[in-house]
């Protein structure tokens, strides 16, 4: 298989006040807690179905997250991805079996930006998501914006 080197990242990325990435798991069935064990993973944040949020409302599905958001200071969503991908090394198989199961999974990347020129994926990155199956997708925001 063609290999890849890492990225030479730029933690201070010039246009990028703040980044992070999100590993994110949706599901009717399937509790936060299976969720942990499947992958071998603890999350930095997950709700139950029924859960009360926001002004009373009950949750529609369980979630399970994990987030690089307080692990990283990196501007640079590839380190962040990567780090991601680094935590889900080796868990392609049970991320098979959680979508067999009914659980929707992807990877968002928070992106504050201030000026022209955006994140960036790597193909090594986009080789690996592929592999498993994992889509990504940027919550973006302008200077002052959140």
């Amino acid at each position: 298989m063609f290999h890849m080197p890492a990225p030479e990242y730029d933690h201070s990325y010039g246009t990028c006040t703040e980044t992070y990435s999100t590993v994110r798991i949706f599901s009717d069935q399937i509790e936060p807690n299976a969720v942990t064990k499947a992958l071998g993973l603890v999350p930095t944040e997950c709700f139950t179905k029924g859960d009360i949020h926001g002004n009373g409302l009950r949750r529609k599905f369980h979630g399970w997250f994990f987030s690089t958001k307080n692990s990283s200071g990196s501007r640079d969503t590839r380190y962040h991805l990567d780090l991601i991908l680094t935590a889900l090394e080796g868990k392609s198989k049970a991320i098979q079996e959680l979508r067999a199961r009914g659980c929707e999974l992807d990877i968002c990347s928070y992106w504050a930006s201030e000026g022209q020129g955006g994140p960036e994926i790597t193909p090594r990155q986009m080789l690996k998501l592929g592999a498993m199956g994992l889509s990504v997708w940027w919550d973006i925001y302008f200077s002052g914006h959140k």
